[in-house]
């Protein structure tokens, strides 16, 4: 078996797409998710509350505090009910194993995340992938497959590019077919829309939406995310859905950081901050062809070659600027990108000495 393995990892690390684990350098951070800087800034200590979990919601860690997290959660995002899970991919993982069944249909936007996709692997039902972002493409293939159920599933924004789905268009294409939406908000919460309730509430189409889960990894930088949908939804997931029921609980303390951060009004002078800093960012790159939408966090810049990239970041790093290169396989062939997520914490200098580095 060892020798199985070490066949697989050899014939990566010859392709040059061998993962490795790195201690993050201390230097400018243009690679990081906290887009609104909370990880740095929140110190969340409640003397009162356990930081400690003792067992899963079903069994010892179920608590006042959890529930009512969950209630401000489903009210913040006007949402019927919400379902806290301990992170983004057992969200995923979780809520598509669990509704997906035999006779049903799913199609994905093929640029939809790795959780989303090992969801769909674990349930009983037939996958269809559509062109990333294509209506007409989507259009077509839900017009020759009529199932029992069909569902539709895309991210508001996606990580991989910084490009934002078409929201509007695909929930009335929902409409016409009657398919179920389902949207991965994980990179647009806290971001876009009022309090930074996400793109879906921005685009106003929360009645069309089946579920939407937002997680706080990211712009609200702690841990957990949400499911949110009707409240016949949540009592389904937590009676299937695996990655809910077999999963220890959050702390209280984590909770109630949940709890506070989401309706914090600060967030509004960070969000705005962000936004400017992206609008900053743009304009001094000008000429530079970047896929992202000029919204996002997340700038992307696409390479063919993967030597041409890797000399791009060796020469950021020169100046302590730290970014990620994205290579195969996590994007395809020939389409290899600089990442660059700013934040509202980066200053107009460092984004300055950015800029400068990309335009050499």
């Amino acid at each position: 078996m060892n020798e199985r393995l070490l066949k697989k990892l050899l014939k990566r690390k010859e392709s040059g797409n061998l993962r490795t684990l790195e201690i993050p350098d201390q230097g400018i951070d243009f690679f990081s998710n906290d887009y609104l800087g909370l990880s740095k800034r929140a110190n969340y200590n409640y003397e009162a509350l356990p930081n400690g979990s003792t067992g899963s919601r079903l069994l010892s860690g179920n608590s006042i505090i959890a529930e009512e997290c969950e209630s401000i959660l489903a009210n913040h995002f006007d949402s019927k009910s919400a379902l806290v899970y301990g992170s983004g991919y057992a969200a995923n993982l979780g809520l598509l194993s669990a509704i997906l069944q035999r006779g049903d249909v799913v199609f994905y936007d093929q640029y939809i995340h790795a959780s989303s996709r090992d969801g769909i692997r674990l349930s009983l039902a037939d996958s269809v992938s559509f062109k990333h972002n294509d209506l007409k493409d989507l259009s077509n293939k839900l017009s020759k497959k009529r199932f029992q159920n069909n569902y539709v599933l895309v991210e508001s924004l996606y990580s991989m590019d910084g490009d934002l789905a078409p929201l509007k268009e695909i929930a009335s294409i929902c409409d016409e077919y009657n398919a179920y939406l389902i949207v991965d908000e994980a990179h647009a919460a806290g971001i876009y829309g009022e309090m930074g309730k996400g793109l879906c509430f921005e685009n106003k189409i929360l009645s069309k939406v089946f579920a939407r889960v937002i997680t706080f990894g990211k712009a609200y930088g702690i841990h957990g995310a949400t499911v949110l949908g009707s409240e016949i939804l949540k009592e389904y997931l937590i009676n299937f859905s695996r990655s809910f029921i077999y999963s220890t609980a959050l702390p209280p303390s984590d909770y109630r950081a949940i709890s506070e951060l989401v309706q914090h009004k600060e967030l509004n002078e960070l969000r705005a901050g962000l936004q400017k800093n992206i609008s900053f960012f743009r304009d001094l790159c000008g000429v530079k062809s970047f896929l992202s939408d000029p919204t996002s966090p997340i700038q992307i810049l696409e390479f063919e070659e993967s030597k041409e990239l890797e000399a791009i970041v060796s020469g950021l790093k020169k100046h302590s600027i730290y970014t990620k290169g994205i290579y195969p396989p996590t994007v395809p062939v020939g389409k290899s990108r600089l990442r660059l997520c700013l934040h509202a914490f980066n200053s107009q200098k460092e984004i300055e000495i950015l800029a400068n580095c990309l335009l050499k």
